[in-house]
């Protein structure tokens, strides 16, 4: 009974970890580094607009911590094609952490835990989806709710795993498949697609 209930109590560790992580997608603005890296990207990629003085940087973080609610058709259409950019990159950001979250298992059955990682971190740039799952993969293998083993803070995830001898390389891979599974649960739940598009975001 007492082994149960520490199992349960792990389970229910993980799922709130995990929860947390795709809550800090969905509303960047709840989370002070998540909202800091996606304001600064898109503070960059609107830098002509700024300069121009065809949005203001005040606007920009208004639209983003009220993203959600402006992907609603009508509060979208009222928006100005420049104030769109905002909404549609948290859309395309929220899609694609969806789309990666729900791939990736399959990805690490198929190819390994160490060769999955390097491929997120070749794709991963400050502020996109890749990025934020990339550092949530971390955090949680950081976190105190893995069992048998956690990470290194002082190495990166990749250079940790690709460290690792195979009996501990395989207990990181089902931890990592396990946190995997409560995230994407949670991403397809909370994360909600465009309505009338089946597919995904392949980008």
């Amino acid at each position: 009974r007492n082994n149960e209930t520490q199992i349960s109590k792990l389970e229910k560790g993980r799922a709130e970890f995990a929860y947390q992580c795709v809550l800090k997608v969905y509303n960047p603005h709840k989370d002070k580094n998540t909202f800091k890296v996606l304001k600064e990207f898109l503070k960059k990629d609107l830098d002509r607009n700024l300069k121009n003085k065809e949005i203001s940087e005040e606007k920009i973080v208004e639209l983003s911590s009220s993203a959600p609610d402006y992907l609603k058709k009508s509060d979208y259409d009222s928006l100005s094609k420049i104030e769109r950019k905002v909404i549609d990159y948290y859309k395309k950001l929220n899609e694609n952490y969806r789309s990666y979250a729900k791939k990736l298992p399959q990805m690490i059955l198929s190819n390994g835990l160490g060769q999955s990682l390097a491929f997120i971190f070749s794709k991963k740039k400050d502020g996109n989806a890749y990025d934020l799952l990339y550092k949530h993969i971390s955090e949680y293998m950081e976190s105190d709710n893995t069992i048998r083993i956690s990470k290194d803070k002082e190495k990166d995830i990749v250079e940790w795993v690709i460290s690792l001898d195979s009996l501990t390389y395989r207990y990181a891979t089902e931890e990592i498949l396990v946190f995997l599974n409560w995230l994407r649960r949670f991403a397809e739940g909370m994360i909600e697609m465009p309505q009338g598009d089946k597919n995904e975001n392949k980008s």
